[in-house]
């Protein structure tokens, strides 16, 4: 698993190579990892900066006090059509969403934020925080090897 975290496009022959086993049984192996919902997709990591999308920015949203799971729902389902916002995390605590937002600079963001989301009913309040960098953690691996390996079989 963590030989396909690292580099997901890996031929099977080589991850063969590497796991020591046959490539038909390396095949079956990642065919499990798929069908249990361990892999769930593969995506080529895209560099926003040139396709246009160079403002990264987070929203803390807090939203009217609901009383019922559809409201949420229908937030999120709403949140989910602007094409602007790339993730969406519902949290506990004070904020109850945080949305990261992609756009071309100041001005498409205040354009999004003025013309789409202040139109999404039940926000209450949003507070902006703007990505001046990031970096990946080159230590992280959400894979705990430590414990046993799920179980495929």
């Amino acid at each position: 698993m963590k030989i396909l975290y690292e580099d997901g496009k890996i031929s099977n022959s080589a991850l063969a190579q590497k796991i020591k086993l046959s490539p038909p049984a390396t095949l079956e192996r990642v065919r499990k990892l798929r069908s249990s919902g361990i892999i769930q997709g593969q995506k080529a990591i895209l560099d926003k900066k040139k396709l246009g999308r160079g403002l990264t920015c987070f929203l803390a949203l807090q939203v009217k006090h609901l009383h019922s799971q559809e409201a949420y729902q229908r937030i999120e389902e709403r949140l989910q059509q602007l094409e602007e916002i790339e993730e969406i995390y519902f949290l506990t605590g004070r904020i109850d969403y945080l949305i990261k937002v992609n756009v071309r600079d100041i001005d498409e963001y205040q354009e999004f934020f003025m013309a789409k989301l202040s139109k999404v009913q039940m926000i209450e309040r949003a507070e902006t925080f703007v990505v001046v960098s990031s970096a990946v953690n080159p230590r992280y691996d959400p894979i705990n090897v430590d414990p046993k390996e799920p179980d495929l079989e």
